[in-house]
């Protein structure tokens, strides 16, 4: 399936830039005071001991993330921002990039990157067109999502559009020419090197298309679908067998639908229900033959500042490859400490708990104190193996609308070689945010 081709895309954007650029002369100051700057800045100290390694990690980084966004001048709007990660206190990890491959992953590594430059057309017929290097968060990320948790996000060079031209329905479109990961800019190293083994975590070449519609016309009741269609080929620069295979094997075809249902039960007691499932298979150039499927079920009660929930998610494996979403915002799913970050090949059983609770504002001179408590236990969908269990934890201080303070722990326990050989793994977070 083909929903638009390279050359449409083009055509489609010169006509979006060629329907009004004859209408006015550029206000630029104008333009330029109405916009907003973009200043999202993030220090963190983060340790990991890893049982697979021997040595632990230490990753001390700070993100200064700076850029603007103009107003609109004939309906369009430009916008754009730049990644200035730091490594401090002598880097003691494997970024992916340092070569310390005796310490545990963090992948912050130290780069100067473009990370956003977009511009928007908003129609009068109710549709958004955004055209560049955009950030895309669908529906809960568990599909698509920007991996905002470390500091560079995932980016797709891209042309999007959302449409709400329908009472409460609203829809989502985006061609991915290309797909920016976490690892930062690509470094092109001749292919028969081991160092080009890391160009497969900069980026994927794309010919994709992911499609989404959420509709809320009926009260408490939030219902979604999509559809994701990913073709995936590795860099340009990356020729190595093992690397197109690998990134081949990324490119399927998902269909899947969610539905949300809030309810009061009492006075201060709201409850959630929620169900989703999901269909993949092979697509475009996958040497394999997929047909897996994904489900999830949630219940949850609220009282006050208090939550509680309880949760079942399953991605099946085959025990050749499990369940893919590659382009997750993964960290938020299956665990703080990164365990399943590619579903295993038997795929992933997650039976979780959560609580949570806020203390109210006026508890402490700030805006408000949250605590987090989850608890995971992880089974293998094929052959129904425990591969271990995990708590995380966290607290995070709102200051102000702007500053944060967050503590964070995670700890998993393996079950062993014998099960998957999951090695025991534990990690810790500090971190003070300001976000303009």
């Amino acid at each position: 399936m083909r929903v638009l081709s390279k050359q449409g895309l083009a055509a489609s954007a010169l006509c979006l830039l060629g329907s009004t650029a004859a209408h006015a002369e550029l206000p630029l100051v104008g333009i330029i005071a109405q916009g907003r700057a973009v200043i999202d800045l993030r220090a963190r100290y983060e340790t990991v001991t890893d049982n697979s390694k021997t040595l632990d990690a230490n990753a001390g980084t700070v993100r200064a993330r700076l850029g603007y966004d103009t107003g609109y001048w004939n309906s369009f709007q430009l916008g754009f921002d730049f990644d200035q990660i730091w490594s401090v206190g002598g880097a003691t990890y494997n970024s992916t990039r340092n070569g310390k491959t005796a310490y545990p992953t963090v992948v912050d590594p130290a780069m100067t990157a473009l990370n956003r430059l977009t511009l928007t057309y908003a129609s009068d017929f109710d549709t958004k067109f955004t055209i560049g290097r955009q950030r895309l968060l669908i529906g809960n990320q568990r599909f698509v999502g920007n991996a905002g948790w470390r500091q560079h996000e995932q980016t797709y060079d891209s042309l999007s559009l959302v449409n709400t031209s329908i009472e409460d329905l609203t829809f989502t479109y985006a061609y991915l020419y290309r797909v920016n990961r976490i690892g930062g800019p690509a470094i092109p190293v001749p292919s028969n090197t081991a160092a080009s083994l890391t160009g497969l975590a900069n980026y994927f070449k794309s010919d994709s298309h992911v499609m989404d519609a959420v509709y809320i016309g009926v009260d408490n009741l939030r219902l979604e679908a999509y559809a994701f269609l990913l073709d995936f080929s590795a860099p340009g620069f990356a020729t190595a067998p093992a690397q197109l295979t690998a990134t081949s094997r990324l490119s399927t075809a998902t269909y899947g639908g969610r539905a949300d249902y809030s309810i009061a039960l009492a006075e201060d007691v709201t409850g959630k229900l929620t169900g989703e499932v999901a269909h993949q298979t092979n697509y475009a150039n996958n040497p394999l033959s997929i047909s897996l499927n994904y489900w999830l079920g949630e219940g949850s009660v609220t009282y006050k500042g208090l939550t509680g929930l309880i949760g079942y998610e399953v991605l099946e494996g085959n025990g050749t490859i499990g369940f893919a979403t590659p382009l997750a915002t993964l960290h938020a799913f299956n665990g703080w400490a990164d365990m399943f970050l590619t579903t295993p090949a038997n795929g992933l059983k997650d039976f979780y708990l959560k609580a949570a609770y806020v203390l109210p504002a006026d508890f402490i001179e700030m805006r408000s104190l949250t605590a987090t408590v989850f608890y995971h236990d992880f089974t293998t969908d094929n052959l129904t193996q425990g591969i271990g269990s995990e708590w995380d934890a966290s607290l995070e201080l709102a200051v102000d609308p702007q500053t944060s303070l967050l503590a964070k722990y995670s700890a998993y326990r393996g079950a062993g070689a014998a099960f998957g050989g999951f090695p025991d793994k534990s990690i810790f977070w500090l971190q003070l945010a300001y976000k303009y």
